[in-house]
């Protein structure tokens, strides 16, 4: 397949300086992740650490197993009980049909690195994905996006929880999904790969008993044979697993949110921007109530849920996770530190937003005894259709101008060429005209009377309305005979700028394996990683 890098103008200055490698954001990271040697240098310090391997091996057995695990994935799951295996990992929330194609791409970036890092260091490197199954906002990921009727249709599939209530513990009721997804579907063009792919979807909601069963068994599906480990992170069993590392934590607090707080205003007087709320009071840890989760925060010695339903001494907080540490689970914070104690983390694979958000925790992690992973951004991807392709040469825009503008502002110079003179133009003129006429007219009606000047002025208004309304009909007639092309440059908005964005974060993989086949997913994973790159466009 043909790709070709193109470089984003409109990405955060955070994200452009760490692929840039300026040193205002390097500081913040123990690792550059685009110098090969550090990776050697991680796997050694990695070598030296301990961790709870035999557990967590029977924890990822369990949980693969119950998602339909091939071999490959036991194989590797089983290597992690060598001391000198390590992993790559990253992690999303359990989109429906996958989610956003980011999701995608991240699962591609943490193969691919994986393959490249066992080539070099010669030992086991390990795919390994999050599934961050504790996040209860339902909303972000319950639909998908289809291009109908020349506009960008939102199918979404509704759910009676609460929206507190996390996705690993929303029950998936199989047969709302099945009809959901039969609707989805009357929507798609039906092509050769249309019934394979129905029959997919449908098979992994057998033996689905939630939203993180389906996601899980449909990601083994899709990437069958590549060895990917999967990880529920509001297992029980993992919770576990945890407990130890929850009580660090909570006895690292004041450390942990004091050092966040002032990361964020060292990070916000650099010129970085953070969508992260923090405080010194807050406990970085959720507690779990009635299906329910609340964020906890330390005033003194008392743990409170924000509801206050929840009031807790440090020492019967810390009784309660030996006791229930199912009760428990990590915000953005410390979710990175959990992974780091629990996993022997080569390389953590992020997007732009989760890099900000670890720019701010290496004094969290140090105070915990604990050093960054290398910290490698995500490839970011667009797949082009050979129809989109033709398209773009036959109006003459660039991927770079397309990705940055979208397509509206060529649209409307095109509709302003169509006609001797534009359409804009003649009735401003004529608006202007007009008004020098009526002039003479409002002046001998003011000398006549101040209520008959007002009215000759709104007299001139409703000219200036009537001409503004001939105008915007002639636009609309312009527009009609010019519908095709209109449309086609409609259309290519809402693949490659929806939204004002990319690709990546509104549309989902199955509209394209409907398209170009079922091993779309695994011929991507043929796609060079071009670590330092902005952004990559595979051309299908």
């Amino acid at each position: 397949m043909n790709v070709q890098s193109i470089s984003l103008d409109n990405q955060s200055a955070l994200i452009s300086d760490y692929r840039n490698r300026e040193e205002s954001i390097y500081t913040q990271f123990h690792y550059d992740p685009y110098h090969l040697s550090n990776f050697k240098k991680r796997y050694e310090y990695l070598c030296q650490q301990a961790y709870k391997r035999e557990e967590l091996v029977q924890v990822l057995l369990t949980q693969n197993h119950k998602w339909g695990m091939d071999q490959h994935v036991k194989n590797n799951i089983e290597k992690l009980r060598d001391s000198k295996s390590v992993v790559v990992i990253g992690g999303q929330q359990a989109g429906i049909l996958t989610g956003p194609l980011y999701t995608i791409h991240k699962i591609i970036s943490i193969i691919l690195q994986a393959k490249e890092q066992s080539e070099y260091l010669q030992q086991p490197v390990i795919p390994v994905f999050w599934i961050a199954g504790e996040d209860h906002d339902f909303e972000e990921i319950n639909h998908v996006f289809n291009y109908e009727n020349q506009r960008l249709n939102k199918y979404k599939l509704d759910a009676k929880d609460s929206e507190k209530t996390p996705v690993s513990n929303r029950i998936l009721n199989q047969d709302e999904l099945q009809k959901w997804i039969k609707d989805l579907f009357q929507s798609l063009q039906e092509t050769e790969y249309s019934s394979d792919l129905y029959r997919l979807l449908i098979d992994c909601i057998d033996g689905s008993d939630t939203f993180v069963d389906y996601f899980a068994q449909l990601l083994n599906r899709l990437f069958k044979d590549t060895g990917l480990v999967l990880v529920d992170s509001d297992d029980e069993g993992l919770r576990e697993l945890e407990k130890d590392y929850f009580i660090q934590i909570i006895k690292k607090q004041e450390e942990i949110s004091t050092s966040v707080v002032q990361e964020l205003n060292t990070q916000a007087e650099k010129g970085y921007t953070i969508s992260l709320d923090a405080s010194a009071e807050d406990g970085h840890l959720f507690y779990h109530l009635n299906g329910e989760r609340q964020l906890l925060e330390k005033h003194g010695n008392l743990w409170i849920t924000k509801d206050e339903q929840i009031k807790l001494s440090q020492e019967e907080l810390i009784q309660k996770v030996n006791d229930e540490p199912y009760c428990f689970s990590n915000n953005v914070v410390t979710r990175p530190m959990m992974q780091e104690m629990v996993f022997p983390v080569l390389s953590f694979v992020g997007g732009p937003g989760e890099i900000a958000y670890w720019s701010v925790l290496k004094q969290s992690f140090e105070a915990v005894g604990l050093q960054f992973p290398i910290v490698t951004p995500r490839l970011s991807l667009t797949l082009l259709t050979p129809k989109h392709k033709q398209r773009l040469n036959q109006f003459g825009l660039s991927l770079e101008k397309l990705f940055h503008q979208g397509t509206n502002q060529y649209k409307m110079n095109w509709l302003k060429r169509q006609t001797s003179k534009p359409v804009e133009e003649l009735i401003a003129q004529m608006k202007r005209e007009v008004s020098k006429l009526h002039e003479p007219i409002q002046d001998v009606a003011y000398e006549i009377q101040d209520d008959i000047g007002a009215y000759a002025k709104s007299n001139l208004n409703i000219l200036h309305d009537e001409l503004d309304t001939l105008g915007k009909r002639m636009s609309r007639e312009i527009k009609r005979k010019n519908n095709q092309t209109v449309s086609y440059l409609d259309e290519l908005n809402s693949f490659y700028y929806p939204g004002q964005g990319l690709q990546e974060r509104v549309w989902n993989i199955v509209y394209f394996m409907n398209e170009f086949g079922m091993d779309l997913p695994q011929r991507l994973l043929n796609v060079p990683p071009r670590w330092e790159q902005d952004h990559i466009v595979v051309e299908l």
